[in-house]
């Protein structure tokens, strides 16, 4: 079975818009990665004040990093959503050219 490009437009429209979801809720869940801080304690006690000093030095990268990824992901799934929304306008749009 054949697709038109539409169908397939549409398609690939549904799929960016549960990826929006899915990123929406990464992106509420990333201030919880300030509790792994709560592991530095332990983790000094445990291995030493180095091993400490790397962990608390670590939660920052990791937060920081993840903000990053989930914040480029959803500003491009955003960008390629409203892309193919005007694309699919622009097919759907009846012609303003006369027919020859």
């Amino acid at each position: 079975m054949a697709r038109t490009r539409p169908d397939l437009i549409e398609k690939e429209i549904e799929r960016l818009e549960e990826q929006a979801t899915l990123l929406e809720k990464d992106w509420k869940r990333l201030p919880y990665l300030w509790g792994t801080l709560l592991l530095v304690g332990p983790i000094w006690l445990i291995w030493g004040p180095v091993v400490g000093l790397y962990a608390f030095l670590c939660v920052p990268s990791l937060f920081f990093t993840a903000l990053y990824l989930v914040g480029v992901r959803r500003s491009e799934n955003r960008q390629t959503l409203e892309e193919l929304r005007r694309q699919l306008r622009r097919m759907q749009a009846p012609s303003s050219q006369p027919a020859a």
